[in-house]
C-alpha cells in the first residue's frame, strides 16, 4: 500500500505503508494505481490548474469513487469537475 501527501512547500510525496518509507523512484510511482485521489499535485492533476494559477489557488480535490472525474475547490469560490486524469494544461473544467 501507498499513501501520498501534498507538503506546504507544494512537493508531492509517495510513502509506503505501513513503514512510513519515502518512494522517489518515479518508475515505481507511475505504476501505483491509487484506491483514491485528494492531491491537488501530480502529472495526474496538472489540468486542474487554471492559466496563470498561484500556488494556492486550488485549494482541494477528490477523484469520484468511479475514478472517472475529479472534482476540485478553489479560491475563487468555484467547484469545478474534470476527467480524471487530467493530464492535459489548463482544461477549462465543467462548472
Amino acid at each position: 500500500s501507498y499513501f501520498q501527501v501534498s507538503t506546504g512547500a507544494y512537493k508531492r510525496q509517495v510513502h509506503e505503508v505501513p513503514l512510513g518509507k519515502q518512494i522517489t523512484d518515479p518508475a515505481l510511482i507511475e505504476k501505483i494505481t491509487w484506491a483514491t485521489w485528494t492531491s491537488i499535485l501530480g502529472d495526474e492533476v496538472i489540468g486542474i490548474w487554471p492559466r496563470n494559477a498561484d500556488k494556492a489557488d486550488v485549494n482541494c480535490a477528490c477523484v469520484t469513487h468511479a475514478g472517472l472525474n475529479i472534482v476540485t475547490g478553489d479560491d475563487f469560490g468555484l467547484v469545478k469537475l474534470f476527467d480524471f486524469p487530467c493530464t492535459e494544461k489548463f482544461v477549462s473544467g465543467y462548472f
